[in-house]
């Protein structure tokens, strides 16, 4: 179980203990007496209907594994287990005043906010329940089905804002970062109906940094596609300072309704030519998305420029249903994550970005999993283990070929991958039974791992390492690798998630050839992620190609 929904859990037992011992008590406040819900200013009026009545009929409908009544916009089968423990423990009383119907149902209208849409969840028919309970003029069965309809309506809120409308295990085996469904729901149901509607969700809402701000993005970009969005660049030639053409006047506008540009006012004519004033714009643009950074305006600055204000309002809220993936609740205050269609590492300590660095990450045949785990130990000059699939692919026939490869390579073949494995020669390979001899490559500098590796084992075999090709970070797009993460300094990462260690010994380590392992003293959380739309240090939204396809696969699915 997630370590915040045990937490979470076990300070919701605390508090739903402690009001049973309340209401336990013989004597009671003039508040309690009159209706009074605990975090509420004022008393929660109520409904009018007779709710003994009402009672026997919510008891009817709900069964631990079903509810015996149809809510159109509500999966029955998932909520219906937690609206059993939750009536259950309160005896099957409707549980839904006044004041936090009308709370709830203000909280779904402006769901939108939040990247999700309020028309997946009744609520014109709840409006009409909830005026006509006020009024009076419902039967007790129907005041019942009202407050089922509430519960369920915020379960299926609730569980939303905690792993997502699209969970992460269903798109895929690799996609798992926590527990998917927070046995905490009911508890915080039990909160919301005692006029903690707010506060119960913020629970659960995500409280990795990224969320809030791309929710502020997002309603900017709406009000940018409300207002019409931007026009359409014409594809042309590639655009150097000195030139000039019409296509230059529209991509001034284009990047001016971004913010990208400091454009005049619109009742004075813009320049045609490509003056020193447009390349700032320019490059700002690019940065912002992950191109080159150059003068030239090329093809395909132009592509991404045409991409509709829609289609990016759809990213951003794709990205924040991503992150309640990662997140449910406050983040620890230190931890390491690398996005992976940014190709960065962010290193966060004590609640501050500390470093910000470039990563290579697994090309599209291999891509780098997403998940969590912990970074455990460090491994210093590493022999790099070759995966089965790279040696019967690229090693063996080699191997096979030139008796010198092995030594050219600096690698040796052992009779198996136990601890207890000897380094065989060539010559006595059995060329038939590869699958039972393990290649490894020697520490130093030539290791595919290079000097230093860092372990949070999983069962994708997936690391953070050093690279001997440290070229590969000039370049814009990062993905290289069979799956594991080559990060660009990783002396200094070993610095920080050593701190008994200083610069120059985690230096010697890395350089003395003599495979060491070292124990970190306290575990670091590591996070692997997949944002194509974020803000970056300087506060400006980012978006990034769809590496590996996931903003198109995951559409489909959001848009149900």
């Amino acid at each position: 179980m997630n370590f915040f929904f045990r937490s979470l859990l076990f300070g919701g037992l605390l508090l739903a203990a402690a009001c049973s011992t309340e209401q336990s008590k013989t004597t009671t406040t003039d508040a309690d007496a009159s209706g009074a819900s605990p975090g509420m200013s004022e008393p929660d009026p109520a409904f009018s209907y007779d709710k003994k009545a009402a009672g026997d009929s919510l008891k009817q409908w709900v069964d631990s594994t079903s509810l015996a009544i149809d809510f159109p916009k509500i999966d029955e089968k998932k909520q219906a287990p937690q609206l059993y423990v939750f009536y259950k423990g309160s005896n099957f009383s409707p549980a839904w005043g006044i004041g936090t119907s009308q709370e709830m149902i203000e909280t779904i209208s402006q769901i939108d906010r939040e990247g999700l849409n309020p028309n997946n969840f009744p609520l014109d028919e709840l409006r009409s329940l909830v005026d006509s309970a006020k009024r009076g003029n419902v039967s007790a069965e129907t005041g019942a089905q009202l407050d089922l309809m509430l519960s369920a309506c915020y379960l299926k809120l609730a569980d939303l804002l905690a792993t997502g409308k699209i969970k992460a295990d269903q798109l895929s085996d690799d996609w798992h970062i926590k527990d998917q469904v927070p046995d905490s729901l009911a508890v915080q149901l039990k909160r919301a109906v005692s006029g903690q509607v707010q506060s119960s969700l913020s629970q659960l809402r995500p409280g990795f940094g990224q969320y809030t701000k791309l929710r502020q993005h997002l309603a900017r970009y709406r009000k940018l596609l409300a207002a019409g969005g931007w026009s359409t660049v014409e594809e042309g030639p590639d655009l150097a300072p000195g030139d000039s053409s019409q296509q230059v006047i529209a991509i001034r506008r284009r990047l001016a309704v971004t913010g990208d540009l400091n454009a005049p006012s619109t009742e004075r004519p813009q320049s045609a030519r490509y003056d020193s004033s447009l390349i700032q714009a320019v490059n700002r643009y690019q940065q912002r998305n992950g191109l080159t950074v150059q003068a030239k305006i090329t093809d395909r600055m132009v592509q991404i420029m045409n991409i509709s204000a829609e289609e990016r309002v759809k990213q951003l809220m794709l990205n924040l249903d991503r992150i309640r993936w990662i997140s449910t609740g406050p983040m620890p205050d230190t931890y390491a994550m690398v996005n992976v269609p940014e190709y960065r590492l962010h290193v966060v300590e004590d609640g501050q970005e500390v470093k910000v660095m470039p990563v290579v990450v697994g090309k599209v045949m291999n891509a780098t999993p997403v998940f969590q785990d912990q970074i455990e130990h460090v491994e210093f000059s590493p022999y790099w283990n070759v995966p089965t699939s790279i040696s019967t692919a690229e090693l063996w026939p080699q191997i096979r070929a030139s008796s010198s490869y092995l030594d050219r390579k600096h690698m040796e073949i052992l009779d198996g991958w136990g601890s207890n494995a000897r380094v065989v020669s060539r010559s006595s390979v059995d060329w038939g039974n590869l699958r039972s001899y393990r290649i490894r490559q020697k520490p130093g500098p030539w290791n595919a791992l290079g000097q230093v590796k860092f372990m949070f084992p999983n069962q994708y075999a997936i690391y953070l390492h050093d690279t001997p090709s440290e070229q590969l970070f000039d370049e814009t797009r990062r993905a290289f690798s069979h799956g594991c993460i080559r990060i660009a300094d990783p002396a200094w990462f070993a610095d920080w998630i050593l701190p008994q260690f200083n610069r120059e010994e985690v230096t010697e380590k890395m350089n003395n050839r003599q495979l060491e392992v070292v124990e970190l003293d306290q575990n670091v959380p590591v996070y692997i992620v997949y944002l194509t739309a974020f803000e970056d240090g300087q506060g400006r939204l980012n978006f990034r190609p769809d590496l590996y396809g996931m903003d198109e696969r995951l559409t489909p699915e959001f848009d149900q």
